[in-house]
């Protein structure tokens, strides 16, 4: 699961990066990241490989869903300015 968890991160910060649709996969992927992440790394039984391997994961989600949120604030943002230019 801790590698399910690193392989989902790498590909939401690919997918964000995407045009169209794929903010919101990588959004989606993150979230997904996350939560594999974190209960990947909460087994106390796991050995310290696959723990880290999970915190790295967790790491990267948390990068991932923040860059993507970053980019759908902008970009409401700008929606908003240029509706408020081009209104009478």
């Amino acid at each position: 699961m801790a590698a399910l968890s690193l392989a989902l991160a790498v590909l939401a910060l690919v997918a964000g990066a995407l045009p169209d649709p794929g903010l919101f996969v990588g959004l989606g992927l993150g979230v997904a990241a996350a939560g594999t992440g974190w209960v990947a790394w909460r087994r106390r039984g796991a050995p310290g490989g696959q723990r880290l391997v999970a915190a790295a994961g967790l790491g990267i989600a948390a990068i991932a869903l923040a860059l993507g949120g970053a980019r759908y604030a902008v970009t409401l943002f700008a929606v908003s300015r240029l509706t408020a230019l081009l209104s009478p």
